[in-house]
């Protein structure tokens, strides 16, 4: 119940502060706002003020802004206050508003998260990457520890990264690899340091034979991670937009990659096993409270991102699309027809609720396999 009121309350916070966006632009612009609403549609109560009903609604699902004549064929695409009839800049800034709202919350949040980790930020690396504008090591991440075994008795958990064994700094998962086999039944002691919080213990273990690896083991499943260090003054001044770019720069590398495999070997399940919808970013918030306040707040600002990245692409419905339009009045110097915008928009809003309910499908899929 926990997770699903959080996460209904990140979801509400982030659209709603991408609606507000719009909304004060558009008071700016002087364009009519028929509507400002909490969740969505049915409505259980709305109070008109100076123009603008302000609603409360049935689904608790972040919000909405109604403008007069955002529609293109509304009746009232040419009245004084529409949105139709105001300037390229006018209607760029209202479009484009929220998106520079979540980029805000984004960068406002890493700010946050990045000083409460004592300017330290640790990322699994699912693929190899140069984060920029920030130092960067690497450390090996233990992904899962066997029950009962040497680890596990050792209190060695999964999201523990290895830093260092027996005094000699941990680099890479063959130096670790190395130190443990040359250690067979030889007490073998580990700085674990926590990846979430990045707080720092002591372990000892002894390397017992594997028959499995034919090797002295631990009984651990290892990862990479990245650590990015804001050391410098100028790094720590810009660490809102620096971790902003590059959790951005990083999540369209991870997917680029899952799509040439995808297109590589015709099998698109590395696609819909790393893209989640809502029942999957619920479960991911989930986790993340597991992992504590400052793990939900990374999500926040991810999620942040993604929106803001998502609304500026140019995909019908969404302010992207919207954008495109304005873009191609811009350059044509002539208005799009009216009908055949709105039939863009509203192919566009078909094939984006058909893309969710596939997207929730296979997220229900993977909570059932799991």
């Amino acid at each position: 119940m926990l997770t699903i009121l959080l996460f209904i309350l990140i979801l509400s916070f982030l659209i709603m502060i991408h609606e507000l966006g719009h909304f004060i632009m558009a008071r700016r612009a002087g364009i009519g706002v028929e509507e400002f609403g909490f969740g969505l549609p049915p409505r259980i109560w709305g109070k008109k003020v100076k123009g603008t009903i302000y609603s409360v609604n049935w689904l608790p699902f972040g919000g909405f802004v109604r403008l007069v004549g955002e529609d293109p064929t509304d009746k009232k695409r040419d009245v004084k206050n529409s949105f139709q009839v105001k300037s390229l800049g006018q209607r760029t800034r209202v479009v484009l508003a929220g998106v520079f709202m979540n980029f805000a919350v984004a960068v406002i949040v890493y700010y946050i998260v990045v000083a409460a980790l004592g300017f330290k930020v640790n990322l699994p690396l699912l693929i190899p990457h140069h984060f920029a504008f920030v130092n960067q090591t690497q450390q090996v991440l233990v992904s899962e520890v066997s029950g009962g075994g040497v680890a596990a008795k050792a209190g060695i958990k999964p999201g523990d990264s290895i830093i260092d064994a027996n005094g000699k700094s941990v680099t890479s998962i063959e130096s670790l690899q190395r130190t443990i086999r040359a250690n067979g039944n030889q007490k073998v002691k580990l700085t674990l340091e926590n990846a979430v919080n990045n707080q720092t213990r002591q372990v000892v273990v002894v390397p017992k034979y594997s028959t499995a690896i034919k090797a002295p083991a631990i009984g651990v499943g290892l990862g990479e991670l990245v650590s990015l260090n804001y050391q410098t003054i100028p790094q720590k001044i810009f660490s809102g937009f620096i971790q902003s770019y590059n959790a951005i720069t990083y999540s369209f590398a991870v997917l680029g990659t899952l799509v040439s495999y995808a297109v590589t070997t015709h099998n698109i399940t590395p696609v819909s096993e790393g893209v989640s919808g809502p029942v999957g970013i619920a479960s991911i918030t989930s986790e993340a409270i597991k992992a504590g306040p400052v793990s939900v707040l990374q999500l926040v600002a991810l999620l942040s991102l993604n929106l803001a990245v998502m609304n500026v692409l140019p995909i019908p419905a969404l302010d992207g699309g919207r954008f495109f339009f304005i873009v191609w009045e811009a350059i044509t110097r002539r208005k799009p027809k009216p009908a055949i915008e709105k039939w863009v928009h509203t192919v566009g809003f078909v094939v984006l609720i058909g893309l969710i309910v596939l997207i929730t499908y296979n997220d229900v899929l993977k909570l059932v396999r799991h």
